[in-house]
């Protein structure tokens, strides 16, 4: 439906692999939903915020879900694609992984350094 035209098997390997990547960060922020409202807002939040937060999370995961089972259909991985599309999927999580790891850090510093909690 959403389909981006793509011209070669390695494009439609880093398209799958995006777009399961997008999808675990969406769960992360549904499962750690308090770490991913730090993002945007210090704790502690009014619960009407918590709501919409948890309500915004929730259809992130839904979408991208959704949209990488329909890129899945529309384009299925054979036998030979599966690995290389998993390892850079393996990459592109580890990446953001490591820069939501740093942005969380760079927060909590922010908040020790000024006394903020």
């Amino acid at each position: 439906m959403f389909a981006l035209p793509v011209s070669d098997a390695l494009e439609q390997r880093m398209q799958i692999a995006f777009i399961f990547t997008a999808t675990c960060w969406a769960l992360w922020g549904n499962i750690q939903w308090k770490n991913a409202m730090r993002f945007w807002v210090r704790p502690p939040n009014p619960q009407w915020t918590v709501l919409l937060f948890r309500i915004f999370f929730m259809l992130c995961f839904l979408g991208t879900l959704g949209r990488l089972v329909q890129e899945l259909l529309e384009h299925p991985l054979t036998g030979g694609e599966i690995l290389p599309t998993a390892e850079i999927a393996a990459i592109m999580c580890t990446v953001v992984t490591l820069m939501t790891g740093l942005v969380l850090w760079m927060i909590d510093y922010r908040e020790r350094k000024t006394g903020i909690r």
